[in-house]
């Protein structure tokens, strides 16, 4: 009567019996399994939780230091007098360089090589004790601000090259265009939507 064929079962289907869970020392073991996986993943979840945390609030600090940066520079020179606003302003282009993920922090190896391009001998067992001193936290990376109080103790008083590459960027066909619009009257700049 359906419109579906059907056919008579000739064997029986087979069955396949559940385990019983009687026995309670096996299923101890994968409880205590599943809680110590729980664990791990929680404490590993953590960790790229509050390392997401910590890289967002960094980013927040380098958009203050785009919009205040004459501000900024006032706070560092206190901190570091030996520096000027133009050694300030290459340090944040180096830790820009050299913060390959994008996360506004620089992990022990990005660091070495910051280390090494600003030509610092130390030892590694030297750079990894500064490093985790200033990592009190633990997160196995370190802000801007700690940036510079490292290299503050590895550097007093030596000039900081600029940041690579930096130069070479500057397309002359933007130049051209910029300066143009720098000698356009204001009539033409708001006509252009400039302002």
């Amino acid at each position: 009567m359906g419109s579906f064929l059907s056919f008579p079962l000739l064997t029986a289907p087979d069955c396949y019996e559940l385990p019983s869970y009687e026995e309670s020392s096996e299923d101890e073991d994968e409880a205590d399994l599943s809680s110590e996986l729980h664990k791990a993943n929680l404490r590993f979840c953590e960790s790229i939780v509050r390392q997401g945390m910590r890289s967002r609030n960094e980013q927040d600090n380098f958009d203050r230091y785009r919009h205040n940066w004459s501000e900024v520079v006032a706070e560092m020179r206190d901190k570091y007098p030996q520096w000027t606003p133009r050694d300030f302003l290459n340090l944040r282009h180096q830790f820009n360089v050299f913060d390959s993920n994008d996360l506004y922090l620089l992990d022990f190896n990005n660091f070495n090589k910051a280390l090494d391009y600003n030509q610092d001998n130390s030892s590694p067992e030297l750079r990894r004790a500064m490093f985790d001193s200033v990592d009190t936290h633990h997160y196995n990376s370190i802000n801007f601000e700690e940036y510079l109080q490292l290299l503050n103790n590895f550097h007093i008083g030596t000039p900081i090259p600029r940041a690579p590459k930096t130069e070479s960027i500057k397309d002359p066909v933007c130049l051209d265009i910029i300066a143009d619009v720098k000698k356009a009257d204001p009539f033409v700049g708001m006509s252009h939507s400039l302002f």
